[in-house]
């Protein structure tokens, strides 16, 4: 059987098992090994095996996994609402203060656990009950959260950028320290959205009084002295790597351990929690590598078929500018997140898009950084927003749509940020590469 006649069948029955509504796991594992069967026989299987131990047994691969573990002990040591109260007092007289907490809060909960739904559900449980209490519009009290929450699929320690890093060849190091100035960069793009819409909108955004904020706080001493341990770990994960100190996969037991320790000087550990973030951590690690394992087979399918490299071909028959290429691939992206989640876009799209990015001589590290971002947009955009239920869910008679239409406008922030480092790739790749 030909090529084409193989791969219109395996995407075709990949597209259809989706619809079926069967894990993406299973629909990339049947659909490769049915390809690879129609391609090579039944004794081309013998090499299913050898594709997935030869980077399913990578180093680098085990961070993610202790990454996952990490930012469920953050997720339940407190850490965050430690930093949105720093953050909101610091603020306290700038309109739009609440918000602005839930963002920085956002960013600084990501730059330590890499895990966008543990961000906004953590960040989101007292962050829109607060601001709803002040009289925020509910649209942006939920919008801000569900939509600064993504920041932790870009800001480093980021699971995609592992993933991305192991599927890609690239180094998944040099990857965190590109995604650290675009992150800084889309978080103050959404902090001066809130800022300017304050500023025309101020009923949406009333000012709150410090006494009205701290009523209910024992502790009314210096706000930042708690968010100190927090801090450390963020430089001990970051600057470890940064420095050359630790690989990626070092510094995420460093940050383990790390947080471990904050959680337990907060007393927030005993058996039940432990039992908790063990059988999360396994749930969510043993889903990613699932995934991964079926995403190395179908990878090694379309190497076998030629399809990037014929697509690529075909481009290039076509005549097409890179911009207009560069545009398609977004929007595929973007597509495919509005259906898939994040780990499937990223371990489905990158083998098949990176050998055009190579083609027209784009920089892999920074298509991994602009991919990221794309998926900061799928977790906001229905009908599979992953950070849009985890936000619905914590605020009672609140409706997906409300959720969503809090968050569009941040959907324009990150696409505008894909033009911005899109024109200027030196601002992705300047601080790895100097």
């Amino acid at each position: 059987m030909g090529n084409v006649e193989v791969t219109l069948i395996v995407l075709g029955m990949l597209f259809g098992l989706m619809a079926m509504g069967l894990p993406i796991f299973i629909t990339l594992g049947v659909s490769s090994l049915v390809g690879i069967v129609l391609h090579q026989g039944v004794g081309g299987l013998s090499a299913v095996t050898g594709v997935m131990y030869d980077r399913m047994s990578t180093f680098t691969l085990v961070a993610v996994p202790l990454f996952i573990v990490m930012g469920e002990i953050i997720f339940v040591s407190g850490l965050g609402s430690d930093i949105y109260r720093a953050i909101r007092i610091s603020l306290r007289k700038v309109r739009g203060s609440l918000a602005l907490a839930s963002i920085g809060a956002c960013a600084i909960f990501g730059a330590m656990c890499g895990v966008s739904l543990a961000g906004a559900a953590t960040i989101g449980k007292f962050a829109i009950p607060e601001m709803l209490r002040a009289g925020y519009d509910k649209r942006i009290a939920t919008g801000v959260v569900a939509s600064a929450g993504s920041l932790a699929l870009l800001i480093p320690p980021s699971v995609g950028l592992i993933l991305y890093g192991l599927v890609a060849g690239q180094s998944v190091g040099t990857l965190f320290i590109a995604a650290v100035i675009p992150g800084i960069i889309i978080a103050l793009m959404m902090a001066a959205y809130i800022v300017i819409l304050g500023w025309f909108k101020p009923e949406s955004m009333p000012i709150v009084e410090l006494a009205d904020l701290e009523k209910d706080t024992a502790d009314a001493g210096n706000p930042w002295i708690v968010t100190f341990p927090a801090l450390m770990l963020v430089f001990a994960v970051l600057g470890s790597i940064y420095f050359g100190i630790a690989t990626p996969t070092e510094s995420a037991a460093i940050g383990c351990v790390g947080s471990l320790l904050i959680a337990a000087y907060k007393r927030k550990l005993d058996f039940a929690t432990l039992h908790h973030i063990i059988r999360e951590s396994v749930y969510t690690s043993g889903m990613i590598l699932a995934i991964l394992s079926s995403a190395l087979v179908f990878g090694y399918l379309l190497t076998r078929l030629r399809l990037p490299q014929e697509l690529v071909g075909w481009i290039a028959e076509q005549g097409f500018s890179e911009i207009t290429v560069l545009i398609a691939i977004f929007l595929v992206l973007i597509v495919m997140g509005m259906f898939l989640d994040v780990v499937s876009v990223i371990l489905i799209a990158t083998p098949l898009l990176l050998p055009i990015i190579n083609a027209y001589n784009y920089d892999p590290i920074w298509f991994g950084i602009v991919m990221a971002i794309v998926t900061e947009m799928a977790v906001i955009t229905p009908p599979v927003g992953l950070n849009l239920f985890v936000i619905q869910g914590l605020t009672p008679n609140t409706s997906l749509m409300t959720v969503a239409r809090g968050s569009m406008p941040f959907f324009f922030i990150l696409g505008l940020a894909i033009i911005l480092f899109t024109v200027f790739p030196s601002i992705v790749l300047w601080l790895p590469f100097g």
